[in-house]
């Protein structure tokens, strides 16, 4: 048995949406071997918390707990049709809650079954109807993002999650109809035959044959308007649909993080041009690297560590104390050899290899990596920060990374040429 081709779509008619998915029989099972699963929704990004065991405000469809309690079912058989060979069976079970004394549909459930020439069951596609479980719907123009969870699925989020902006009910049908000669629609008075379909609305025979044959139009017309109407809020980075995020990212010249959650992505597209103005300074560099490797650094310019001979320093400023050699009877000084708050002046390098650090044109990052990095990740962040240097350095400056030795085990170091806590962009 799998789950496969979840999808979430807007609804031909506004403040709905439907959601399915598909799961496929292995030769021998039975119906009775469909999965457990669990329909969640929420607004702007994925990121749902844990059920805590009481009542789930996310909670759209339950397999276990269908129908909700305090609801109404009423089956309808949607007939049952040929496919190579085989047959499907469709029905569908609408759930109903009484309002001000009317029943009104707040979910349904289509399940269509497939069986092959032999009558075994091979293909169950289930379509849920989300209508936010109130008479009002969905909000419309609103974006709502779907996962489905069972204890079946494992940790495949990515296949079970879709996205859908349900459209408006802006009742083109009704303008449409009373556009007609009055003649015409004083004549539509053929409604169609009484059915058990419980509270569907598309089902209701109140209105006349030609009433519902415009209504179809209407449906399509309500739904590209929305559509239309949805354009204004493309700029909008807080609710906009998570897809539009990588082109908003475009027009402002990001590299976007993919991988990392949609709201930190939004954040990323908000504070853009703000990042950019603080680029080439020691706050925006500390900034550039914790994005580039989620690590938190210190950054320090290696020029102030550069000896210059006959410089004194400035008497009337404490912090210019001029450049001279290591006083040996600091224990302070001589502790913070080699770290970010070295304060010893060097005779300029002029290389550009391994660990050469003292010069005029270079920035230290200095980091110490995460407990939970392997020496792989502490190779590949380390390269992510030198290949970046570009954004968040001038082009005459180059970066060096140097990581705190005791971060990285002795078998990492020797295994993958570690062997030094300096690294350079030469």
């Amino acid at each position: 048995m799998k789950v496969e081709h979840f999808t979430a779509l807007a609804d031909i008619v506004g403040r709905r949406v439907r959601v399915s998915w598909e799961v496929v029989l292995e030769p021998g099972e039975g119906l009775a071997a469909a999965p457990e699963l669990t329909l969640r929704r929420k607004e702007r990004d994925f990121e749902f918390p844990a059920p805590d065991g009481g009542s789930d405000p996310f909670l759209v469809y339950d397999s276990v707990a269908f129908p909700p309690a305090g609801t109404t079912v009423t089956e309808v058989d949607l007939g049952e049709t040929r496919v190579n060979g085989g047959r499907v069976v469709t029905t569908a079970a609408s759930v109903s809650r009484p309002l001000q004394g009317v029943a009104v549909e707040v979910l349904r459930r289509t399940r269509a079954i497939a069986f092959d020439a032999a009558r075994n069951p091979i293909r169950l596609r289930e379509e849920i109807l989300d209508v936010h479980d109130r008479a009002a719907g969905l909000a419309s123009g609103t974006t709502y993002y779907y996962e489905l969870t069972g204890p079946t699925l494992g940790a495949q989020h990515g296949a079970f999650r879709a996205v859908a902006t349900p459209t408006e009910v802006h009742r083109s049908g009704r303008m449409m109809y009373e556009l007609l000669p009055g003649i015409v629609r004083r004549h539509d008075v053929s409604k169609g035959p009484a059915r058990d379909t419980g509270a569907i609305p598309e089902a209701a025979p109140e209105s006349g044959q030609l009433r519902r044959f415009v209504d179809l139009f209407g449906a399509g017309v309500d739904h590209l308007r929305s559509r239309a109407d949805g354009l204004r809020g493309l700029h909008d980075v807080d609710n906009v649909d998570h897809r539009m995020l990588p082109f908003l990212a475009s027009w402002l010249g990001w590299d976007l993080s993919h991988e990392k959650p949609i709201p930190i992505q939004r954040h990323e597209i908000k504070y853009a041009a703000h990042l950019y103005r603080v680029t080439g300074t020691i706050p925006g560099a500390t900034i550039w690297v914790k994005r580039l490797s989620g690590w938190d650094t210190q950054i320090k310019e290696f020029w102030r560590n550069v000896l210059f001979t006959n410089d004194l320093g400035n008497p009337s400023e404490p912090d210019d104390r001029g450049s001279r050699t290591v006083d040996t009877s600091d224990p302070e000084v001589l502790a913070a050899i080699g770290t970010a708050d070295d304060t010893v002046d060097y005779v300029t390098e002029t290389g550009t290899g391994p660990g050469v650090r003292f010069a005029t044109n270079v920035v230290g990052v200095f980091a110490r990596p995460e407990p939970g990095d392997t020496a792989a990740d502490v190779v590949r962040k380390r390269a992510r920060i030198v290949n970046g240097a570009g954004l968040f350095l001038p082009v005459n400056l180059r970066a060096v990374v140097v990581l705190d030795a005791d971060a990285v085990t002795r078998t990492a170091d020797v295994n993958l040429g570690l062997s030094d806590s300096k690294d350079e962009n030469g």
